[in-house]
């Protein structure tokens, strides 16, 4: 039997607002395996960004388990789980999140520096990866220099830079014209074919479309997989 790369066993997740307790999730089950194109679905206050970050194993939950590649990741200290998460997980989101002052290259190389990984080793990856995305012209541009969906691209092959598993992106498209989306997720879906595990998050019936199935949230639960 297929093991998953990220299982999420009743999960709660409980924020302390004052005196009030707010749950964010609410017993959440659900099991995600290698090679899927998963899209997490919801509207907002569903639990979609707490499930993110559940999923990308950013934080630790209230109550329950979150198993990464079959270990629990509660018992793990930050820094161990830091050193987990970056092998076995890339994350693209919505604000690119790329740093203004380096090039595309740099941007891409950055994971691995902090995996250890050799200068030229880093460049040469890097180069090859964005090459792979269609940007071997782009290579010395920061971020300034590029398009919106040049900088999701960038975004992309640094999310590849480690040869992750899976790839986590958190409403992908959510800052680009509906064309460039459209090419953001037929990269997502390329990368998917060669057996990277993509979870996608998003608010978008259409985009949810794209993935193998969907996982729908409400009120932290997941209500509905289609």
């Amino acid at each position: 039997m297929r093991k998953p790369i990220i299982r999420l066993e009743n999960v709660w997740k409980t924020y302390s607002l004052g005196e009030a307790k707010v749950n964010a999730l609410q017993g959440l089950d659900l099991e995600i395996f290698p090679g899927e194109f998963v899209a997490v679905q919801g509207p907002s206050g569903s639990g979609k960004s707490t499930a993110v970050n559940m999923i990308g194993s950013l934080d630790y939950p209230s109550r329950g388990k979150v198993y990464l590649n079959g270990r629990d990741i509660t018992s793990f200290s930050e820094s161990d789980l830091a050193q987990l998460r970056g092998q076995t997980i890339g994350f693209v989101f919505q604000s690119f999140n790329l740093l203004p002052t380096l090039s595309a290259i740099d941007n891409v190389a950055l994971p691995m520096m902090f995996q250890g990984v050799s200068r030229q080793k880093q460049l040469s990856t890097a180069r090859e990866i964005l090459v792979r995305v269609g940007l071997g012209h782009r290579l010395d541009n920061r971020p300034g220099q590029l398009s919106g969906g040049e900088q999701q691209r960038v975004a992309i092959a640094r999310a590849m830079a480690n040869n992750p598993e899976m790839i986590l992106a958190d409403e992908p498209t959510g800052n680009l014209d509906s064309s460039t989306g459209k090419a953001i997720i037929e990269l997502l879906k390329e990368v998917n074919k060669e057996k990277k595990t993509i979870v996608m998050v998003t608010h978008d019936v259409k985009l949810s479309r794209e993935a193998d199935r969907t996982i729908y949230l409400k009120d932290g639960k997941a209500v509905k997989r289609l």
